[in-house]
């Protein structure tokens, strides 16, 4: 009687000839279909049938290699069709790729149970172990239990520090905005009591894991004393000392990094470019630009030259300081040193000399990024013309933007934005709206800051109507009004003698929240209140204005000195607002009503001197003093 598989292909003969693989085959044959869609084939497989049998250990661990990192990713049965037909004696290290490989298929489950039940006992290794723990999809609180699954099951395998690692990795990669502090206390569980068990110390990356997780957190003074922790137990990483000194920073606490940044030095850390741009950000994040530059020097001083993220994280920092002339001989010392600005920098000078109204500036960089061969951007284009609208100069303007236009550079909603407020500037409101409906036309959706924009305009001119019509299209579109918005129709209606009805618009503000009015909000209707001889409920805006924190400022002072007059009665009302001011701690405020006092002539009583001399100049020399202690620290 003929054997069966000798009315099979030729191929599949050749693999009914080997008893030991067809068994094996066999095997797992079995152990996988019920997984595997009936409509999978052994065709799948990445390597022909025939070729197994001769193929050597080298070739089925490149495929399983391939498969691994296959883009897109390999089928769940591609990678099961090659499992089945593994010779029994395959190499274990062949096993780990396919778990990677099924790891990143459609059916991730499947690598979970090829690892927990694999063809082979050898086929689990610290390899396969710890290449679990990275790629399997399993939820962070999972991952101990799985862990510890696996120790059990396989009791040959014993973890190594890397496996804590990963584990430890793969938890704070994981963390819960919500609730953090689960996941926390297995990680410092697994620090302190099960890295221990095992005979092993923790290592620099161990440490730095758990005290990155905490500092993102928001228990920084636990980081802390971890890092101290670390410390005592002999370990010095810069990699755990830098998320401490970024949550410091960002949470303003200068003091705590500095002392932070001393104790690292103290006990001989070797500082890093990493650990130098976590200061520079924190400081000028923090307003200390002269500490910032400061830290730049010191870091060329000790042979760590600055990159392009450090120069370019200093030129941002230093236009938001104000200081835009710096930023700009930062950004040209970084060209001669052979680091070109990017178009990051240039946006950045660029956009501090509109801010500050030189324009001129402004050009000048801009020629000279265009000779460096920089490519504008649409933030570049964006901010030059918002620059040369605010300054008046639209022609200027109009040019930039066919330029623009040209370079297929489409503009965004914040450039039309900009020349819709430049046309409104110059008194051309029809060609303010031609814009807008352009921008319509352009399907560029109009947002806060447009619709502010408009509004503005609208009631500037005396438009009102228009100006409501578009308030209400704005709310219809469910846009939610800023500040401005607020302020530009309360000021219309206040100016169209609706005074009443701007006084339920501003209360109308307040109920929302959605936007919060400042200094001009309250001006703006203060005065109306004013110039319809409502003194009483002005009096009382005013009280509600110092309870919600807004200081007063001299067009408030000069709004209430026209109805009051500068006399007697005016002396008291600013000797009173200033005590109050002074009583609330809020010297600065304080301090500017003081100047219109003087300003007016008007002479301060002695308690009012006293009262305001106490806060503002005891303030003032600690701040000083503060400041020179923090150039002192950062010196080179």
């Amino acid at each position: 009687m003929p054997h069966p598989a000798a009315h099979l292909p030729v191929p599949l003969r050749r693999l009914t000839r080997n008893p030991s693989f067809a068994a094996a085959a066999a095997a797992r044959r079995s152990h996988w279909s019920p997984y595997v869609s009936s409509s999978s084939s052994d065709d799948e497989s990445p390597l022909a049938a025939e070729l197994f049998p001769a193929a050597g250990a080298p070739t089925l661990l490149s495929v399983a290699r391939s498969l691994a990192v296959a883009s897109p990713p390999a089928s769940a049965s591609a990678v099961i069709a090659f499992l089945r037909r593994l010779p029994h004696d395959a190499s274990p290290h062949i096993f780990p790729h396919l778990v990677a490989a099924l790891a990143r298929s459609p059916s991730p489950v499947l690598a979970l149970r090829l690892f927990l039940s694999p063809p082979n006992p050898a086929a689990t290794t610290h390899h396969s172990f710890n290449s679990a723990l990275v790629r399997f999809p399993l939820p962070p609180h999972l991952l101990p239990a799985f862990f510890s699954h696996s120790l059990r099951r396989f009791p040959g395998l014993t973890p190594t520090l890397l496996s804590f690692n990963l584990l430890l990795k793969c938890i704070s990669s994981s963390l819960v905005p919500g609730n953090p502090g689960l996941y926390l206390r297995i990680e410092l569980r697994i620090l302190h009591d099960v890295i221990p068990a095992w005979n092993l110390a923790p290592d620099n990356f161990t440490y730095s894991t758990v005290v990155s997780a905490l500092a993102d957190a928001g228990q920084v003074e636990d980081a802390v004393a971890l890092v101290h922790e670390m410390v005592v137990d002999g370990v010095v990483a810069a990699e755990a000392f830098n998320p401490v000194l970024r949550a410091m920073l960002r949470a303003g606490d200068v003091n705590g990094a500095a002392k932070l940044f001393r104790f690292m030095q103290l006990k001989g850390c070797t500082l890093t470019a990493a650990t130098y741009n976590v200061l520079l950000h924190g400081l000028l994040l923090c307003s200390k630009a002269t500490a910032a530059m400061g830290i730049m020097r010191r870091m060329e001083s000790e042979g760590i030259a600055p990159g392009l993220m450090t120069y370019g994280a200093v030129v941002d920092g230093l236009v938001k300081c104000g200081r835009v002339e710096d930023a700009w001989k930062v950004a040209e010392e970084m060209g001669n040193k052979g680091l070109a600005p990017s178009e990051f920098v240039f946006s950045a000078v660029i956009t501090g000399f509109c801010r500050s109204g030189e324009v001129d500036r402004a050009l000048r960089v801009w020629e000279t990024m265009v000779a460096s061969n920089v490519r504008p951007n649409i933030v570049l284009y964006s901010a030059m013309i918002d620059g040369l609208a605010k300054c008046g100069k639209m022609a200027e303007a109009e040019m930039l933007f066919e330029e623009m236009v040209d370079a297929k550079c489409a503009p965004n909603v914040m450039t039309y934005s900009s020349m819709i407020r430049g046309y409104f500037q110059i008194g051309d409101s029809s060609q303010a709206l031609s814009t807008w409906e352009e921008m319509i036309k352009a399907d560029c959706m109009p947002n806060a800051i447009s619709y502010s924009i408009l509004i503005t305009g609208m009631c500037n001119v005396g438009r009102l109507k228009d100006a409501m019509m578009v308030w209400k299209h704005m709310l219809a579109c469910g846009c939610a009004p800023d500040t401005i918005a607020y302020t530009s129709m309360i000021k219309g209606l206040c100016m169209s003698g609706m005074v009443d009805g701007g006084l339920r618009l501003f209360n109308d503000m307040l109920a929302k929240g959605d936007a919060k009015p400042d200094a001009i909000s309250y001006n703006v209707i203060l005065d109306g209140l004013i110039r319809t001889n409502n003194l009483p409920r002005a009096m009382d805006l005013l009280n509600q204005m110092l309870d919600q924190r807004c200081d007063p400022d001299a067009v408030t002072c000069n709004i209430f000195l026209w109805e009051i007059g500068v006399a007697e009665k005016g002396r008291e009302f600013l000797e009173g607002l200033v005590v109050r001011l002074c009583n609330r701690e809020r010297y600065r405020a304080a301090g500017d009503v003081l100047m219109v006092m003087l300003a007016k002539y008007i002479v301060p009583e002695a308690a009012v001197w006293y009262a305001i001399v106490r806060g503002v100049c005891q303030t003032k020399r600690v701040r000083k003093v503060v400041d020179n202690c923090w150039d002192e620290i950062w010196r080179p």
